[in-house]
């Protein structure tokens, strides 16, 4: 029985809030006299992790359950050595953990172990860990924290090399110290060590309380904002109480010393019956290990058996007879009988005490005198009998020897025998193969020659793996063929049914349908121009695809569209073009000369000039800029042209106004506009001409300015009449077209037709898909009773035809997804009619585009089936 007690008070912080009891502190003391914390000691676990998870804490408490279950069970007598076994033992389990978890859900543990056992007090560590003990009145600290020393500067409150789990090896620190009245132990986390210097840990200490002790160290972590911390404080007092010491005799001190041996009789007796269990355990371990059971000898009481040879001494051997000399051997003489070699049953007549030396490669020398059975090898009844190579491999015992159990067994058995001998040749292993002789050069070699290269299977194996990658090729091209097949029938089916519609709505919806199966087919590696079959039919269906989407949305593609000429200017931009029409018959050289080239002016108003451009194209040539002299003025930015009669004019603006420049066989003329001073210009200056008449829109707000032929030096006549535009917007008007009637177009595609200045009608487009959103340009073709409006649709990159007498939209040309040729910048258009057929001249930012005006689509009601190309 111990003379002393302990008392103990804890603490624990977890998010700054206060527990009486600690979830990482484990405390075990005996609970009675006969358990295994009174026999081993008391044991004292502080734990602690380097990371704020959900199983942390259960990796915490599982290695404390570790700890202490292997060091009760431990059958060692030594408490360092439980120690170190239940040490291990939590970090092979913390570590099996840690292994069958992703990385972020490790957790490693450094733990405080003591042991108080009799007055000694045992310590085990794990970094990170901290504990002080206070013993003889000094103070020591375990491990020495870096606070502690003159030099510090930091001290990191968590060391991962040594924690449990970081390594399947791991190896404590243990320390050793004698306990007495008054000593305490402190053991914290890691964190609040960091806090503790030696004067406030002396402090701590010193208070002689443990209570009070922890109240010091809950005010030092709130102090710091500490908001995890754990701590333990152990206290050793003495046994008896102060009256009992200071009074042995005492009535109290004789009742404490009485109570006091009794206990220390009753630990002596289940310490002396706990050793004697290990004893007797360890042994049953070493006998069961071993394999045999321990049995009791008395060797005390008996004698030791006698030797089983002769203590005297052997006598002398014989000598050995060699038998006949090497001349007698080689030279034998026929007159003298040959000698032969004594048997060993004489040599024992002879002398029956020689040693058991002499008799090796003998028969068995404790039955000499024994005859041996002679056998006559000239019967064949011993023949029969003696002459077997060996003995038969399944002897049968004689029926009256067999016990019953033989004898029901002995059908199976012979059974067995004859389907084993009946196997036997079969499972026989069969012979090693020959090894293949290697051939050697004529000259000496001593170095390994190595067996021939197999050329020959190499090449099979070669031929073989070649045509199996063939056949696979093979194999997957037909796949990949059929399914294109099946993609084309697919959507010429889906093309009937567009072609038996009933009405434009679903013959709408079954064209997406047929647009996503022919996508499909365009997409397969086996549709290309090397498989004529296959491609040959995707042509033919993509024509009927485009027929069918040209008579239900009025879809349509420019073919054979050419660009026609470039920008000279890095990032140029062309504004307009003027493509000259048909003329009367002129003997003129320079009139001539100019039906061959298109016009086109700069998109810069600032700098923009006015460029020709052969019609059959080339590279733009620059025939009237900015600061180029014309008889007595210099020429301005070129802000609109127009053809006239026979020749192209254009409109420039200088600080006098606008002037008016028009070819006389190689040479400009020039006249200043009348009223030209007070323009305007909003967005740009549109000019048209008509019967040798100039029409201005842009100019004048809401106005249309006419200078009649020959007279523009004039002032201008105000074209519209305000009683007759019918409360009509003229305001927001983009673009002007003049053929005898005036036309103003809208934002929105509506184009408003005038004639001799008073409204006569609305043209508005009929419905199409995409819808028109916003217009920039168009063009008008024809005379006021016939003919057709061209929009310029920029947004959806396109050019829309409309009928000018009704409105109906005739189609929507683009240019095709796999051309060159991007119409993302289109900003006008042009119609040349002169020729057999119409061609379109497209505006497309610094690019002049050349196309022929495709045909217009059947309606849908005329929409007939063609036949198809099947391969």
């Amino acid at each position: 029985m111990s003379s002393f007690e302990t008392r103990t008070s804890q603490f624990g912080l977890v998010s700054a809030i206060q527990q009486y009891v600690s979830d990482l502190i484990t405390i075990v003391e005996p609970e009675s006299l006969f358990s295994p914390e009174a026999r081993k000691g008391r044991m004292y676990i502080v734990v602690e992790s380097d990371q704020d998870l959900a199983g942390s804490l259960k990796a915490c408490q599982q290695a404390a359950r570790t700890i202490r279950k292997t060091f009760y069970e431990d059958t060692s007598f030594s408490v360092t050595s439980a120690l170190r076994a239940a040490v291990r033992a939590a970090n092979q389990a913390l570590y099996q953990h840690n292994f069958n978890v992703p990385d972020h859900q490790r957790t490693y543990v450094g733990l405080t172990c003591a042991v108080i056992r009799g007055r000694n007090l045992f310590l085990a560590q794990v970094s990170p860990s901290q504990a002080y003990i206070l013993s003889e009145g000094h103070v020591r600290a375990l491990p020495t924290h870096p606070s502690w020393q003159v030099a510090h500067v930091s001290a990191a409150p968590f060391l991962q090399p040594g924690a449990l789990g970081m390594s399947l090896f791991v190896e404590p620190e243990l320390y050793r110290s004698p306990l007495h009245d008054g000593d305490m132990l402190v053991m914290c986390s890691s964190n609040l060590a960091q806090f503790l210097h030696r004067d406030v840990i002396e402090e701590v200490v010193y208070t002689e309380d443990p209570d009070a002790a922890t109240e010091c160290l809950l005010t030092l972590c709130q102090q710091n904002n500490l908001v995890e911390a754990h701590a333990l404080v152990v206290e050793i007092v003495p046994a008896l109480s102060l009256a009992a010491r200071r009074a042995p005799l005492s009535q109290e001190g004789l009742r404490e010393r009485s109570q006091w041996m009794l206990r220390a009789i009753k630990a002596w007796a289940v310490r002396l019956s706990g050793d004697v269990v290990l004893m007797t355990r360890k042994r049953r371990q070493r006998e069961r290990s071993a394999g045999t059971r321990h049995q009791p000898s008395d060797d005390l009481t008996t004698m030791p058996d006698l030797p089983d040879h002769s203590p005297s001494l052997p006598p002398k051997p014989r000598p050995i007879d060699l038998g006949a000399s090497l001349q007698e051997r080689e030279f034998p003489d026929p007159n003298i009988p040959r000698r032969r070699k004594p048997s060993v049953a004489a040599t024992v007549e002879d002398d029956d005490t020689l040693p058991p030396s002499a008799f090796l490669g003998e028969d068995a020398y404790d039955d000499i005198s024994t005859t041996q059975e002679r056998i006559d090898l000239s019967s064949p009844e011993v023949l029969a009998r003696y002459a077997q190579p060996y003995r038969p491999r399944y002897e049968q015992r004689p029926w009256e020897a067999m016990t019953w159990l033989e004898r029901a067994m002995l059908p199976f058995q012979r059974f067995n025998t004859a389907a084993s001998d009946w196997l036997k040749p079969r499972l026989r292993r069969r012979p090693a193969a020959k090894p293949i002789p290697i051939m050697r050069s004529n000259d000496l070699s001593y170095r390994r020659q190595r067996p021939p290269f197999p050329w020959i299977l190499l090449t099979i194996i070669t031929l073989l793996v070649t045509l199996l990658i063939l056949y696979g090729l093979n194999l997957s091209q037909r796949t990949v063929q059929q399914q294109a097949i099946n993609y084309l029938d697919q959507a010429d089916q889906l093309l009937a049914a567009v072609r038996e519609a009933s009405d434009d709505a679903s013959a709408l919806e079954r064209l997406e349908v047929a647009r996503q199966a022919i996508d499909e087919v365009r997409a397969s590696p086996m549709v290309t121009v090397t498989n004529a079959a296959l491609w040959l039919r995707y042509q033919e269906l993509q024509r009927e695809y485009e027929r069918a989407l040209a008579a239900v949305q009025y879809v349509t593609f420019f073919e054979d569209s050419t660009v026609l000429a470039e920008h000279p200017l890095p990032g140029g931009r062309f504004a307009s073009l003027i493509v000259p029409g048909p003329t009367t018959v002129t003997t003129d050289t320079s009139a001539l000369d100019a039906l061959r080239y298109v016009y086109a002016i700069d998109g810069d108003r600032n700098t923009s000039r006015l460029y020709r451009i052969p019609r059959e194209g080339g590279q733009p040539e620059p025939i009237l800029r900015p600061g180029q002299a014309v008889q007595n003025t210099i020429v301005g930015p070129i802000q609109a042209q127009a053809w006239r009669v026979d020749n192209i004019i254009a409109i420039d603006q200088s600080s006098a106004g606008f002037g008016y420049y028009f070819r006389s066989g190689n040479d400009w003329n020039y006249t200043r506009l009348g009223g030209s001073e007070a323009w305007v210009i909003r967005d740009r200056l549109d000019l048209e001409t008509y019967e040798g008449n100039l029409y201005v829109w842009g100019a004048e707000m809401r106005e249309v300015l006419k200078y009649p032929s020959g007279r523009y030096g004039d002032p201008p006549e105000f074209w519209f009449n305000p009683a007759g535009l019918s409360g009509r917007d003229v305001g927001s008007a983009v673009d002007m077209a003049v053929d005898g009637n005036i036309y103003l177009l809208l934002p929105n595609g509506t184009v408003l037709v005038f004639s001799q200045g008073s409204f006569v009608r609305e043209i508005a487009p009929g419905e199409i898909t995409p819808s028109i959103s916003a217009v920039t340009r168009f063009f008008v073709t024809g005379s006021p009773d016939s003919g057709w409006i061209f929009l310029v649709d920029t947004l959806n990159e396109r050019i829309i035809q409309i009928d000018k007498a009704s409105g109906d939209v005739l189609q929507q040309m683009y240019v095709r997804a796999d051309s060159d040729i991007r119409l993302d910048q289109l900003s006008g258009v042009f119609v040349d009619e002169s020729g057999a057929r119409s061609q379109l001249y497209l505006v497309n930012g610094g690019q002049i585009v050349q196309a022929n005006l495709p045909a217009l689509p059947k309606p849908f009601s005329n929409l007939a089936p063609t036949a198809t190309t099947t391969p």
